[in-house]
């Protein structure tokens, strides 16, 4: 069942150039990962806190793998494939689609005039390697979330029902029903009709886009026609619309999508977290269409975390941005989507101060353990007291939280090579990103 509810646009922004090692480069070896420092530390309240944030409240990519070949079974009769369904048949077997009013399940095709199968009447044939291969799709996408939107979490899909809309078909502003209480957002794959209208309009805190869900269709001779469809996803507290089909019949599979904390769990020596970071954020960039998300519960539990930490006593508290920037544009006025909310949410309790960021990765070559320093790229005029400690000066009363949601660009490796080089060697390897510093008021 789907729940009634009656903006800003927002399109993905590109990041800047990554050619900030030519513009800051030759600064590097003036900044030595052996003197003040700030300790970095992960998985902590905080970075829990940050990595929530840092989830974006929809996305949409397209699907790298084939689903042409999966047929489509209905109570038993065949209904064709992902690449040519049988509308007929799927029309014969379905239902008018209810909705939530207040407490009551309606039906009103002023508000909402579609059809569905639910997930028990569908099934999909599929043998041998298909079988395999709609698994691989499934978790591809689990993957994807667990990338862009459910940072740190373990992602599930489970297949819901199918929803069809002919000519005229729409469905109004609404949010969909939980199902379960790990139930947190939703999935939609379009199958290869053909229609038009019927976009999907969202919106979550005041962002809102418009989502083209049509698949693409490629032909090569040796695997014949494939369809590699998009695939949308956002949290079930964001509104979403479907607009008035004007032609054709659109053909959508909804998954739930549940998604839970997972407990830390050891990676192996091999693990560097770093560089995830640095892959993770390349590769949304270059994949993944992400949303700014400005929930302002989720902004509120960072405030709210800062605030224990200080209380605790650590007078500094630091943690990198979701946003690569120039080291010029390192400033409020530029900060970018989640960042923006996020500083000024932040100002209203606390000072801030923006500053560039250099990451130290430093490896014990016989534990091949690491452990990561953070440098303020040009230190203010007020540093928190300091010690000595381990060869480098630690700030006392600081610390610097690392989310694996962290925006940051690798600049050297262990031996000081630029990029490109995989050596294998012990040593230091460099990052650079943005922080933000968080100290209390003077008033506080």
């Amino acid at each position: 069942m789907d729940v009634d509810s009656s903006s800003v646009s927002s399109n993905s922004e590109p990041e800047h150039e990554l050619s900030i090692y030519e513009r800051i480069g030759e600064h590097l070896d003036s900044i030595s990962c052996s003197t003040e420092a700030y300790k970095v530390l992960r998985q902590t309240k905080l970075t829990q806190a940050l990595d929530n944030l840092a989830g974006s409240p929809f996305v949409s990519f397209k699907s790298r793998w084939d689903t042409a070949p999966f047929k489509l079974l209905v109570k038993g009769d065949d209904a064709g494939t992902w690449f040519k369904p049988d509308v007929e048949v799927l029309q014969k077997h379905a239902t008018p689609s209810p909705f939530g009013r207040g407490e009551e399940t309606v039906l009103d095709p002023t508000y909402r005039n579609g059809t569905e199968l639910k997930a028990d009447e569908l099934a999909f044939s599929l043998q041998g390697d298909k079988k395999s291969h709609y698994i691989s799709f499934v978790i591809h996408i689990q993957d994807e979330l667990a990338t862009s939107m459910f940072v740190g979490k373990s992602v599930t899909l489970k297949l819901y029902k199918l929803a069809i809309y002919g000519e005229g078909g729409h469905f109004d502003w609404h949010r969909d029903s939980t199902h379960s209480d790990a139930h947190h957002g939703t999935v939609l794959v379009a199958l290869n009709t053909e229609w038009e209208g019927g976009d999907l309009m969202l919106r979550h805190q005041g962002v809102e886009t418009v989502v083209n869900m049509h698949p693409t269709i490629s032909h090569s001779k040796k695997s014949g026609d494939q369809l590699q469809p998009v695939v949308v996803a956002f949290y079930t507290d964001t509104e979403h619309k479907v607009m008035p089909v004007t032609k054709g019949t659109r053909l959508v599979l909804q998954y739930d999508v549940e998604a839970v904390e997972q407990a830390p769990r050891y990676r192996g020596p091999s693990y560097t977290p770093l560089r995830e970071a640095v892959r993770r954020h390349q590769y949304i960039a270059s994949r993944i269409n992400t949303y700014p998300n400005l929930d302002q519960k989720v902004l509120q539990a960072v405030v709210d975390e800062i605030r224990e930490l200080h209380e605790k006593g650590s007078t500094f508290v630091a943690f990198p941005l979701t946003h690569l920037y120039r080291k010029a544009s390192v400033k409020k006025e530029y900060l970018k989507g989640t960042d923006s909310a996020l500083f000024d949410v932040l100002e209203n309790h606390f000072n801030v101060v923006l500053h560039p960021v250099l990451i130290c990765a430093v490896e014990d070559g016989w534990e091949r353990r690491e452990e990561f320093f953070a440098h303020k790229y040009k230190s203010s005029e007020e540093e928190p007291s300091r010690a000595k400690g381990r060869g480098r000066r630690v700030f006392k009363n600081a610390s610097f939280h690392l989310p694996q949601a962290s925006a940051i660009l690798q600049l050297s490796l262990p031996n000081g090579a630029h990029l490109g080089n995989e050596a294998q060697v012990n040593g230091e390897a460099r990052y650079y990103g943005a922080g933000m510093f968080v100290e209390p008021k003077s008033d506080e």
